[in-house]
């Protein structure tokens, strides 16, 4: 596997010198800014490249070493400019050297250094504005919520700080407050004549919030390109509303408006070419990809994407049809997975595919219109390049509208996620995405995976973290209408996490009162693009308002002791893990006992029936010991190799029906044990389930580490339960000839010749 470059780039290897028509046009929000670089601004702005490029060659012999720096920074000659600003920054400690030189790292793309210089150029003046636009700005491209305190505290020195204003609009409107965004635009637009600044910017903006109100972004395309007739930018920043809003295909036409108003500018081509991948053109992302190196070759999006293009061509692709309880067709799925994983997971992943969508089209009235695609990546690194371009990231799955993409069990450590789980998360979002045209709000998109985690999925643990108890004691909700800002924008560690907490407690809560069909009343009224507090009316009969104050109420009937008792609850915690230490068996029975009365739910390491276990264990008492470490699986816990261990019990116990449950539940967080599979699938056998039967076989012979004739007589007996003599046949010659001598191969075979398959 090629592994894939990191998010840092080694700027020794900048050697190549890039057209600036490459690049994004870059306004410059400095009043202090030299002004033979101004004049030639001027013609950048307007698209006189050519007289652009000219002009900042012509500053090579300035006196200035910074105006020389500033030059080949605009040019791209990202060599020369580097030397500059370094040979600038021995002479001088004024924090335009650090700043200019953080804009030129911005530029390509290495914003780790980027951030280093902006802040390295606040040590020298806390309040020069253009380093602290420069961190927002290379804040933003990584979502962190600090952007808007960088922005804030600029406006609060200087209100009418034009750059400022344009950047604080950017972000109110990832937050869909178009009003607000307007208003912003107003203020900053007559401002700009004192920088020499056309309103470009102002009019892409204008055009985003157009776009979010479902207005034509025409009359603003028309007046940007009336000034820069290549200012694809009125084409590529709305689409970027669209990314936001996970609306993938209207994002692939504004960028291929971009690309035919400039088809030099990298990024343009780049995003084109990402998002029709996210859209499984992997033919047109290959081209528009390939354009984009050509152009820029320093961006690390563009290359790892390339690179993990070549491995997707070796991906096994496996296609099924669904049906329906009745018979009827549902549609059509498309699995991809790493061939190493293969032969493991495919049995699982078709089999969840197929009861995903057998339940979501009929909870939310909607059958798929497109074949639905898979996507299991056994390197973590490949599912970051394949979802945001980058290696590294946090995400366990993705959903791009039909298409879906997430870790494999291998992706990660052992047991370190519920990989059935978030693929059922996945496929919830290709309905209610779809079902609503991608109009649904972020929180509710969210909230109705979770929600379906809960109650439909094959692990309904329904544990809070105690950083989400910890939100709901202290009054860190976000009401209804702002909900979506948890997710993009998080203002506090952790509340990106709260947030998904907090989205499916509210659908939970909404269909608990209202009945689940109050959920689909909203996925339907989001689908015709209902206001927010009109759909929230006609579902509930409540305000959004109203329904925060209820949603709050219950959280604190059925929350609230415990999260004001979470201190105590860590105190207790404390003294049974140094009764542990000290072997004090009966103090830790007591704890443990107090710990799962507290917080039932909690199954994670260190809970009351890790205690239990403990305690038990030493104690000798299997019978306790048993029914604990089943309790712990009933509230949800999935540890493997406890898992594995509880089967085993309960087989030694004579609970087979219990052992299979387990079995089954070990399957979705680690599918690579073969006495699993094995007891499986005798047992489907036994049940004459020859579906479920087949699955576990298949999946035994693609892990078995030794003979596979168990796992090719296994196939044969299933085919035997549909009358597929012939197929049983193939199979039990598979399995001789695996084993030429397994009697029991030996034997059906023996029966299929005589005809005696009773």
């Amino acid at each position: 596997m090629i592994k894939r470059l990191a998010v840092r780039l080694v700027f020794a290897l900048a050697v190549l010198v890039v057209s600036p028509a490459s690049f994004a046009v870059q306004f410059y929000y400095d009043e202090n800014r030299d002004s033979a670089l101004k004049r030639c601004d001027a013609h950048s702005y307007v698209g006189e490249n050519d007289e652009a490029n000219q002009c900042y060659k012509n500053l090579n012999d300035h006196e200035d070493v910074l105006v020389r720096a500033q030059a080949a920074s605009a040019l791209k000659d990202v060599r020369l400019a580097n030397r500059l600003f370094r040979e600038a920054n021995k002479s001088s400690s004024h924090p335009a050297v650090k700043t200019s030189w953080g804009y030129l790292f911005l530029s390509t793309h290495n914003i780790e250094d980027a951030v280093a210089l902006f802040r390295e150029a606040l040590l020298f003046d806390s309040s020069y504005h253009p380093a602290r636009l420069g961190l927002s700005k290379a804040l933003t491209e990584g979502f962190s919520g600090e952007a808007r305190s960088e922005l804030a505290q600029i406006l609060r020195e200087s209100p009418e700080h034009p750059g400022a204003l344009i950047q604080m609009a950017k972000l109110t409107l990832e937050n869909k407050d178009t009003t607000g965004a307007r208003s912003i635009l107003d203020t900053a637009e007559p401002l700009l004549d004192a920088y020499g600044i056309p309103p470009l910017e102002i009019y892409a903006l204008r055009a985003s919030a157009d776009l979010l109100d479902h207005r034509s972004i025409e009359p603003w395309v028309k007046k940007a390109l009336a000034i820069n007739p290549s200012y694809a930018e009125v084409f590529s920043i709305p689409a970027r509303s669209y990314i936001i809003t996970y609306r993938y295909r209207e994002a692939v036409a504004l960028y291929q408006s971009a690309v035919k108003a400039n088809p030099e500018l990298a990024i343009a081509q780049r995003d084109l070419g990402i998002n029709l991948l996210r859209v499984n053109d992997v033919f047109g992302a290959r081209h528009h990809l390939s354009k984009a190196f050509e152009l820029d070759p320093f961006d690390v999006q563009t290359i790892n994407t390339l690179r993990f293009l070549d491995d997707l061509d070796a991906m096994r692709l496996t296609v099924a049809d669904v049906d329906d309880l009745s018979g009827e067709p549902l549609g059509r799925v498309l699995v991809r997975l790493d061939e190493e994983d293969a032969d493991a997971l495919e049995p699982y992943v078709l089999d969840m595919a197929e009861r995903a969508m057998q339940v979501f089209s009929e909870r939310y009235d909607f059958k798929l219109q497109k074949p639905m695609i898979v996507e299991l990546y056994h390197d973590h690194d490949d599912f970051g390049v394949r979802t945001v371009s980058t290696p590294g990231i946090g995400l366990l799955g993705v959903t791009f509208g039909y298409l879906t993409a997430m870790d494999s069990p291998k992706a990660r450590p052992v047991g370190d996620f519920h990989w059935g789980s978030t693929l059922w998360h996945e496929i919830a979002h290709v309905y209610t995405l779809e079902a609503t045209n991608h109009l649904l709000p972020r929180w509710m998109s969210e909230g109705l995976s979770v929600y379906e985690e809960w109650n439909t999925g094959p692990l309904q643990e329904r544990m809070l973290s105690f950083e989400v108890l910890t939100a709901i004691r202290d009054g860190e909700l976000l009401p209804i209408e702002r909900l979506d800002l948890g997710f993009v924008r998080p203002q506090y560690q952790g509340q990106v996490q709260v947030s998904y907490a907090q989205a499916g407690l509210l659908c939970d809560f909404i269909a608990a009162n209202f009945g689940h069909e109050a959920l689909v009343s909203l996925v339907k009224s989001f689908a015709k693009n209902t206001a927010l507090a009109d759909a929230i009316q006609s579902a509930t009969g409540m305000s959004p308002t109203e329904l925060d104050e209820t949603f709050l109420q219950f959280l604190d009937v059925r929350y609230g002791e415990l999260a004001r008792g979470l201190d105590d609850y860590v105190l207790v915690s404390r003294e049974a893990a140094r009764a542990i230490e000290n072997q004090d068996w009966t103090a830790a029975e007591v704890l443990g006992e107090d710990l799962i009365q507290r917080y039932p739910e909690y199954i994670a390491e260190g809970s009351g029936y890790d205690v239990l276990d403990a305690a038990y264990s030493a104690l000798e008492n299997t019978d306790a010991k048993l029914e604990n470490r089943w309790e712990w699986f009933e509230q949800g816990g999935h540890h493997p190799d406890i898992l594995r261990t509880l089967a085993k019990e309960l087989r030694a116990a004579d609970r087979f029906d219990d052992s299979v449950r387990v079995m089954e539940a070990l399957n979705w967080v680690m599918p690579y044990s073969p006495e699993e599979h094995a007891l499986l699938g005798e047992h489907y056998l036994q049940q004459s389930n020859a579906k479920n039967a087949l699955r576990e076989f298949n999946a035994l012979l693609a892990v078995s580490e030794t003979n596979p004739a168990e796992a090719y007589l296994g196939r044969a007996r299933a085919a035997m339960l549909i009358d597929d003599t012939q197929t049983a046949r193939n199979e039990v010659l598979f399995a001789l000839e695996a084993s030429p001598f397994y009697r029991p191969a030996q034997n059906l075979l023996l029966d299929l010749h005589t005809g005696n398959t009773q």
